[in-house]
């Protein structure tokens, strides 16, 4: 048999159980924070009471009549539905107080408190979905208790009402000082990031613009939807705008549309469409699947749609990891900074659901910090699309080089001839050139000798022509070189250097070569009135020279 003693130390466990299990263990406030944790504090109301006119004594006379026998809930966390709890503060220090209630999808909140010395009631509304006067505090609800007199004890009863409560609902409390801090911290990183996000999103709307790429659109369409969700999930929506309908649910309604202009993005990103057919396949039908879902969830249950968008998240974390992982290693390095974000983004993740559940306790700021993650992650998007404009320049750069430069001499080829001669100002020299002598030193020796000949003579005129002018090869065995002057002095001069440095360049070749030789025409814009006939007086004068020349004419 139990013996007195134990059977008193039964009853004391008893009561230490049962006592806060009903919310009526007085909870002492300092000068510090104090955290009510979710565990058997919230009592089950029917889910038919009347939200209308909260402020009415007979609402909260039926609350505490049916306080004492409505049901006590483990934890709010999965649950929706209306309910109520009674909290007895001791608080040390007059002055005003706020209590938090850790729940953000709040569609009607009621908070009443009096004390001894306040016998009459005070109320307060806090909602995302009524017009209150509560203080405003991102992904959560607050409420104020002002106090007249030091060591106070006020009874403070809540009423909350939801549709779903994700995370267990705990209730803090906190003085002036510590809620201010508490709300310029919470507040500010939040909104930083959100308009972080927004700016982002204009910045690739804006890329968009100018580009008409679509990458930058889909990219634009991740990052918007992702602020916008944000926006409203927090309540800075309907804080800035009042709708007649909670718009917090609407962070995770429109996520799948997020998700959908995420899978587009990465198509687009890494080209998939062209180099990764399996994976441009596999993220068009996540990016179908995800409208189809999006749409679906607005005539779901919230509870339901919540948890979709829950499993879509996780889903598409792993499958934006493999990705990265799998570009980085084939050397695609546009994926550095979109792996890199995500893995920072899917460890905020990890510490946002850690802190909602009962075996981390509550850690601090997990919105707040799922929010800046996000931001950091919207950040190395964009910055991905950097990248991907990179890499296109480059490529633009290369294919515009390849089409203007000859591949044999390194010289300009007749398209960078043309664009130099439209950008002739009113004195220049034209120098038309062929070689003599290919066609014989091609038939003694073969086409890598003759390539040889026109390799050097493209060297030798280069060098020599460095500082009057640009050489181009117009063709097989032809150049023609550009030489631009200042006055009619000077084009003069240079005609006569042409001169002299073509001749000094047919005796190299011919060293080489004994069959090899140049002829060559020389026209200024003295002689002539536009840059089309400088050329074919030059060309002209070039085939005079060449009939005077021993060394036959080869192409």
């Amino acid at each position: 048999m139990l013996s007195y003693f134990h059977l008193g130390v039964f009853y004391f466990l008893l009561i230490l159980v049962v006592v806060p299990a009903f919310g009526q263990e007085p909870i002492s406030v300092g000068d510090d924070k104090r955290i009510i944790a979710d565990a058997n504090v919230w009592h089950e109301l029917d889910y038919s009471f009347d939200t209308s006119n909260l402020e009415s004594k007979n609402k909260l006379a039926i609350l505490k009549e049916a306080y004492e026998y409505a049901a006590v809930v483990p934890s709010l966390g999965g649950k929706s539905g209306s309910y109520f709890t009674k909290v007895v503060l001791d608080i040390s220090q007059k002055g005003q107080y706020f209590v938090v209630v850790n729940a953000n999808f709040i569609d009607v909140g009621l908070a009443s408190y009096s004390s001894p010395v306040q016998p009459e009631l005070s109320t307060q509304v806090f909602s995302q979905l009524l017009d209150d006067s509560s203080p405003p505090v991102l992904h959560f609800q607050a409420v104020t208790v002002q106090t007249v007199m030091a060591n106070e004890r006020v009874e403070l009863w809540l009423f909350i009402k939801a549709k779903q409560f994700p995370t267990p609902v705990s209730i803090t409390v906190l003085d002036s000082t510590e809620f201010y801090r508490f709300q310029k911290f919470n507040n500010g990183i939040s909104i930083a990031g959100i308009t972080t996000m927004f700016i982002l999103s204009l910045l690739a709307l804006l890329i968009y613009s100018g580009t008409r790429k679509r990458v930058a659109l889909t990219c634009a369409g991740y990052l918007g939807i992702h602020a916008i969700g944000w926006m409203a999930a927090s309540g800075m929506l309907g804080d800035i705008v009042h709708f007649p309908f909670n718009t917090s649910y609407w962070g995770m309604l429109l996520f799948p549309f997020a998700i959908a202009c995420a899978a587009q993005f990465v198509s687009d990103l890494f080209e998939c469409k062209t180099d990764h057919k399996k994976l441009f396949k596999f993220l068009n039908t996540l990016s179908l699947v995800s409208v189809v879902l999006g749409v679906g969830m607005w005539f779901m249950p919230f509870s339901i749609a919540y948890l979709l968008s829950h499993l879509l998240a996780m889903f598409w974390i792993v499958v934006t990891i493999a990705v990265g992982v799998s570009m980085i290693r084939q050397q695609d390095f546009r994926a550095k900074y979109f792996l890199a974000g995500n893995l920072l983004y899917s460890a905020s993740l990890g510490y946002y659901i850690a802190a909602h559940s009962q075996y981390f306790g509550e850690l601090a700021y997990p919105e707040s910090v799922v929010i800046f993650a996000l931001s950091l992650d919207c950040l190395c998007i964009l910055l991905c699309l950097t990248e991907w404009f990179k890499l296109k320049q480059k490529e633009f750069n290369r294919n515009q080089y390849l089409s203007r430069i000859d591949s044999m001499t390194q010289l300009g080829n007749r398209f960078s001839l043309t664009e130099c001669i439209e950008a002739l100002d009113d004195y220049y020299v034209i120098i038309f050139i062929d070689l003599d002598g290919l066609k014989a030193i091609n038939d003694k020796h073969g086409h890598d000798e003759g390539d040889k000949l026109i390799i050097k003579a493209a060297s030798l005129l280069q060098q020599s022509f460095y500082f009057l002018g640009d050489i181009f090869r117009s063709g097989g065995d032809e150049f023609v070189g550009v030489l631009q002057a200042d006055s009619t002095r000077e084009t003069r001069n240079v005609a006569d250097s042409a001169l002299s440095i073509v001749s000094n360049v047919s005796m190299e070749l011919s060293k080489q070569w004994s069959d090899a030789g140049v002829s060559f025409g020389i026209a200024t814009s003295l002689e002539t009135k536009v840059p089309s006939e400088c050329i074919s007086l030059a060309d002209k004068r070039m085939y005079q020279h060449k009939a005077k020349s021993k060394h036959p004419r080869s192409g």
